[in-house]
């Protein structure tokens, strides 16, 4: 099936990798893409032995209208990337997962394979959540006296279930601010773990002083680079507020980075797209938007299974 019109989601989440029926890997945070029947794997480490990044093209699927739920059935794959100039062949023999509209978008996979002349077969088993992106401006005020806007920051959101909770993860991009009185400055670079619900706060919160975070700071003042390195947060005040409100968030960050006497505090309003199919409104066929199985809205020219109006349909 053709794939156009959207971008691959991202899903992180624990995986094991397992080789002759031992486990050799454990990684509590590893990442795939999906993008409708394409899965891509990330690259897998284990001893001083890499297996590189690669697509699972055109795997087979069905999907429960009733639970929105993705399944891929038990099957074989095989892939040829280059490596180096060289083609190696990734022989798989078995592929099987599940990608569930639940609470957390969670994608399940298990793949079965060997590369190259891999004398035993690897498996790579992963439950993974849905990495949603937000983007909009950033307001940031340094000691209430500074203040600064980014344009286009995109915040990355994973909501995923741990011990009966829920949890989220929340990353924060590298962003620049400038006019400041150390010049261009570009700061930020890092993921706050583990922000728990708190009804007194309205939102899911962390206090993440103990941490053990660091930032990245770079200043550029009259073609001149000033700070330049990765700098520890405080033992101070550090924490994020993230409040959902409808399908936006507002997240406000308030830190100390290294010695810096000032607290930086920062603003972000963010949009988000929307990993569900979304319910369609009630129009003419034509007026009705399409969406892949995935649950992103296509756009012209998309070829494959699509749902519009609540029916599915093939488009070539």
């Amino acid at each position: 099936m053709a794939q156009g019109g959207h971008a691959p989601m991202k899903f992180s989440g624990k995986a094991t990798i397992e080789v002759g029926g031992n486990t050799v890997s454990t990684l509590e945070s590893d990442t795939v893409m999906y993008s409708g029947s394409d899965v891509t794997l990330p690259a897998m480490h284990y001893g001083s032995f890499v297996i590189p990044s690669f697509t699972i093209h055109g795997a087979q699927f069905s999907m429960d209208m009733s639970t929105m739920t993705v399944t891929f059935p038990e099957q074989t794959f095989t892939e040829t990337i280059t490596v180096d100039g060289v083609e190696k062949t990734i022989t798989g023999t078995s592929l099987s997962g599940t990608y569930a509209h639940d609470a957390y978008n969670t994608f399940k996979l298990k793949a079965v394979f060997k590369y190259g002349n891999m004398p035993m077969a690897l498996t790579y088993d992963i439950v993974a959540y849905y990495i949603k992106d937000y983007t909009d401006k950033l307001d940031v005020s340094i000691g209430g006296m500074f203040n600064y806007t980014a344009a286009g920051v995109t915040y990355s959101v994973r909501t995923y279930p741990e011990n009966g909770n829920t949890l989220l993860d929340v990353t924060v991009p590298s962003y620049e601010l400038s006019g400041t009185p150390l010049g261009e400055l570009t700061v930020g670079g890092y993921t706050i773990k583990g922000l728990a619900m708190d009804n007194e706060k309205g939102g899911y919160y962390r206090n993440y002083a103990a941490d053990g975070l660091t930032i990245h700071f770079k200043s550029v003042k009259d073609g001149v680079t000033g700070m330049d390195g990765d700098y520890a947060m405080s033992q101070g005040d550090n924490n994020m507020l993230l409040v959902y409100e409808g399908k936006k968030i507002k997240v406000t960050n308030a830190f100390h980075p290294g010695a810096m006497p000032m607290q930086i505090t920062s603003q972000f309003p963010g949009v988000g797209e929307v990993a569900a199919v979304e319910a369609v409104k009630t129009a003419g066929q034509n007026d009705v938007p399409a969406y892949n199985l995935g649950g992103q809205r296509t756009t012209a020219g998309y070829k494959g299974i699509v749902i519009k109006g609540g029916k599915k349909f093939i488009l070539r």
